[in-house]
Formats: structure tokens, sequence, C-alpha cells
């Protein structure tokens, strides 16, 4: 029976078989084409432990953290909006290159809104929301990242949240809730989710 290390051998050269049979973490980690095929490697042997699951590194990932860290964190990571671009490329490729869907949302509260108000919205999401879901923090938007979701799930976790706001903080906080699922067909190509994310983020009217 061929092993997915032997597998996976005539696709990489010499340096990158040694990083990958030493363990070379440091080699591993500065390499993200090695990195990849190393990945690929851990989600072969994963669907042979447990063939019923189509695994992805996302999948891997989650569980290495459970491992790694516990229970201990129940709720969505929260995050500067600076760091969004950055990972909502990462969902992008991921998406691009394992056909793994996953949403973007923009809440956009109305202006002006007071401390109390926007601690109130961002409790109201973070508390629907899973471990593994994102949330990145501007003035008065949270950009959410929501990997493996799909539109069916979509909309009645954004209903879920627009009733807990207006229980904390009233129908008047937020302006809008916009929503994309990625793949779709209604964008060309994955640099147009960048554009959609961003156009929403700016204070501009939106036709």
């Amino acid at each position: 029976m061929t092993t997915v290390t032997e597998a996976v051998k005539p696709l990489l050269d010499e340096e990158d078989e040694s990083a990958i049979e030493d363990g070379d973490l440091a080699r591993l980690c500065a390499n993200p084409a090695v990195a990849q095929r190393f990945a690929r490697m851990l989600t072969k042997a994963a669907r042979e432990i447990s063939p019923n699951r189509d695994w992805t590194p996302e999948d891997l990932r989650d569980v290495l953290e459970t491992a790694v860290h516990g229970t201990g964190q129940e709720t969505a990571r929260v995050l500067e909006g600076r760091y969004f671009r950055k990972r909502l490329r990462e969902q992008v490729n991921l998406a691009d290159r394992y056909g793994d869907s996953f949403a973007v949302v923009v809440i956009t509260m109305v202006k002006g809104v007071s401390e109390g108000v926007y601690s109130s919205v961002l409790d109201a999401v973070t508390e629907r929301l899973r471990r593994t879901d994102m949330v990145f923090l501007y003035r008065r938007r949270f950009a959410l990242v929501l990997p493996r979701m799909r539109p069916a799930a979509l909309s009645p976790l954004i209903e879920r949240v627009r009733e807990l706001v207006a229980y904390g903080a009233g129908d008047e906080a937020l302006e809008r809730i916009d929503s994309l699922c990625y793949p779709t067909e209604e964008l060309a190509e994955n640099l147009d989710v960048l554009d959609w994310a961003e156009d929403r983020l700016r204070d501009i009217p939106l036709s």
C-alpha cells in the first residue's frame, strides 16, 4: 500500500522533502508552498482515519486548536479591523483551493451611536457565532468572516442577530446588514469579494 509520504514525493524537490521528513517546523512555516503540501498530506491522512468527512486544512486547524487550547474560547475571535482584509483573502484562497464556502457579513450601525450601544451590538453579534468565526471592529461597523457557512444557514443567523440587537440596543441602532456567501455566481472573480467588502466598509451610498 502506498503511503501518503510516498504519494507526494514526486511533487517535491529534495529540499522540500527534507523539510517535511525532518519535521523542520521553521522551514515548513517559512515556505507557503511546502506548508500547503504538508497540509494536503495531513488532510489525506485524516480522510483515511475518518473517511466519512472530506477533511480540509481549516477542519484540522479547528481540531488542533481545541486539542491545544481546550474549549475555553467559546465565542468568536474579535479582532481589529486592520486584520480583516488579510483574513478575508485567506478565506477566499481556501474557498478557491478546496471548495469550502464561507460568508462575509458587514453590520453597519447608525452614525453617532454611543459606546454602550456599540458594546450591546457587539455582544449580540458574538453571542450567535461559533468559535471559529471572526469579528472585525470598525468605528461603526462590524465585519464578520464565517468559515464553512452555507447560504441556507446564513439567513437565519442574520435574522437572529437582528432580533438580539433590537432587544439589546433597539431597532434604531442598525442601519443595515449586508451579507455574501462565496463561492457564488454573482461574483466572477475572487477579487470581487474584496471589492464587495470594501464598498460596504466605506461611508458612501450603495446603488
